[in-house]
């Protein structure tokens, strides 16, 4: 039941702050299965969840021109990352993995302490939306840079979490396609039926949560997020 509690508590928190799953279920249950498993069986299960997520959201406004730059860049990143992961052996995928969350808190704990500020502009949608594609591609995990993006250019926290799951459908579709391109399929049945039941129903127990945040709670909590994961 490990698979099921590690999903269901990453989509509560998604649910909620509109990111994060990825990085929990990959960064954890890769220390306990294959990591191409966990990254190629994960994201039939996380599209049922981003899936979910959409219809919670869906009087959310989406930002059509946020949405296609993230989009258009996503497409090189998930190819390049798909096939590093087809090229990558599973101990250094390991390290990849534990490298990329340690750079998430160090990036965001920088921020936090006032060291490291910057702000992004409409227009980089295409290279956040690149980063985020090549990461999802090669680890599953590449919520934050579309996420840094989106919070700083909308300030409705249904649009943006609308937003970002639009994005983040297109990437899992994208990297199923990708993966198969590569003969990277490595499905697990018995865990994607756990996954699968952990995402619906953290889903729908995030969606309660998420109800009872007021925009300025989300505006404070992405940054925290991304420090906490």
């Amino acid at each position: 039941m490990t698979v099921f509690f590690v999903t269901f508590f990453a989509w509560v928190f998604q649910a909620v702050s509109g990111f994060g799953a990825g990085i929990f279920i990959i960064g954890f249950l890769s220390l306990f299965y294959e990591p191409k498993t966990v990254i190629v069986s994960s994201a039939l299960f996380n599209l049922a969840g981003t899936l979910g997520l959409l219809y919670q959201n869906r009087k959310g406004k989406v930002n059509l021109y946020f949405l296609f730059s993230l989009v258009a860049g996503s497409l090189p990143g998930i190819y390049t990352g798909a096939y590093l992961l087809d090229k990558i052996d599973s101990h250094t995928l390991r390290v990849v993995i534990g490298l990329f969350i340690a750079s998430l808190g160090l990036y965001d704990f920088l921020v936090q302490k006032g060291l490291l500020s910057f702000r992004l502009n409409r227009h980089m949608g295409l290279p956040m939306g690149f980063l985020g594609g090549l990461f999802a591609g090669l680890v599953g995990m590449g919520g934050p840079p579309p996420v840094v993006f989106l919070n700083q250019q909308l300030k409705d926290s249904c649009s943006i979490r609308l937003t970002l799951n639009l994005f983040f459908t297109s990437n899992i579709l994208l990297r199923l396609l990708f993966y198969q391109n590569f003969q990277v399929v490595r499905l697990d049945i018995h865990f994607v039926a756990q996954g699968l039941a952990g995402a619906l129903f953290g889903v729908l127990v995030g969606g309660f949560v998420a109800k009872s945040l007021r925009a300025h709670a989300y505006k404070k909590l992405v940054p925290l997020s991304v420090f906490v994961l």
